[in-house]
């Protein structure tokens, strides 16, 4: 039974119309509006590290007077960032729909307070970081940079590498992103081991040859070949990565963060590389982003940074698009939606 009408106060800038969301709403109670708003990186990056909230360090955009009065009677907002003071702008919001599978730059304290249900876009991109995190590995054991280089000055010499199969992968975090890494490890042969908040060590899953709890991740990570850190960011997992914990991977290992740059203590882990006990580092995060000119992870040995891109677009916005709708119709129908945000958590 439809027991409501929905105005969506669209703030993710989509690059096209979709059918579907035409579709949508020709067919049931829902109008949208669409009033851009998006932060600079620098901004989300500030709120990614302060529970969301903007310590003003930052600038926010202008936010103009007829996007403030559409908002006014909007119960659902659509976005990629959330402005401050959410209970003034939105004061009928009902739903909170973000278009990313992270959200710790989200004042999800705030939307709680208002009542506000809040749910991500986690599963969207999953595929598409998981392969990223495997070109970037295979472009280390493959070394594929020295080959590329050689080819840029005509140089012909030979350079073998090693392969996956048989290496061992440890997977912090089997949420969406973790549990597609270790989909394609296990094609690639390697044995995938995985910290899981929810899990005993010894535990079973169909994607994982062993399970280890929370407690156990300094074992897990001391005989991993690969450590990929894919867990949310929270104050459980803030420095998670320090000197020590380096430290305890296995020498010669390689790093990979695709998660959030608050869980590494950066200096620490140039100091890692430097020393030569990390063969290498996958960085897709920052905790500062974009990463400052004169930070040291730019000319630390073997770092293969990027500035927060291996999701892919060619089907992000359809997969965004499939969500917002599949989660519409579940509101309208006041039955439970997908990704749903625990604040507590």
């Amino acid at each position: 039974m439809v027991a409501k009408e929905l105005k969506i106060g669209m703030l993710f800038p989509f690059r096209k119309e979709h059918a579907l969301l035409t579709e949508f709403c020709d067919n049931f109670p829902a109008k949208i509006v669409n009033t851009p708003y998006l932060e600079s990186n620098e901004l989300r990056s500030s709120r990614g590290l302060n529970n969301g909230m903007n310590p003003g360090t930052h600038m926010e955009p202008m936010i103009e007077d007829s996007h403030i009065a559409e908002w006014s009677d909007c119960n659902v907002v659509v976005g990629m960032d959330l402005p401050s003071n959410p209970s003034q702008l939105f004061p009928n919001l009902a739903w909170f729909q973000g278009v990313s599978a992270g959200y710790d730059h989200i004042d999800s304290q705030a939307l709680s307070m208002m009542g506000a249900l809040q749910t991500s876009a986690r599963g969207i991109a999953s595929p598409a970081i998981a392969e990223f995190v495997f070109a970037r590995l295979l472009q280390i054991w493959k070394k594929l940079r020295i080959l590329d280089l050689q080819q840029s000055e005509n140089e012909w010499r030979a350079h073998f590498g090693s392969q996956a199969f048989g290496k061992t992968v440890g997977i912090i975090g089997l949420g969406s992103i973790g549990r597609e890494v270790a989909i394609r490890a296990k094609a690639f042969g390697m044995t995938v081991l995985a910290v899981r908040k929810s899990s005993a060590t010894g535990g079973e899953d169909v994607d994982v040859d062993r399970l280890f709890s929370v407690n156990d991740l300094d074992e897990m990570i001391n005989v991993c070949d690969v450590v990929v850190v894919a867990a949310p960011a929270n104050e459980d997992t803030r420095d998670m990565f320090d000197e020590r914990r380096f430290g305890i991977m296995k020498n010669g290992s390689i790093f990979c963060n695709i998660a959030r740059g608050m869980h590494v203590v950066e200096k620490d882990l140039v100091s890692a590389l430097e020393s030569g006990h990390l063969a290498a580092a996958i960085l897709d995060v920052t905790r500062n982003e974009p990463l400052p000119s004169n930070s040291p992870l730019w000319s630390s040995p073997n770092m293969y940074l990027s500035p927060h891109c291996s999701v892919s677009f060619d089907t992000y916005e359809e997969n965004a698009v499939e969500l917002l709708v599949k989660n519409a119709k579940l509101f309208l129908q006041s039955l439970p939606l997908v990704n749903v945000i625990n604040p507590t958590e």
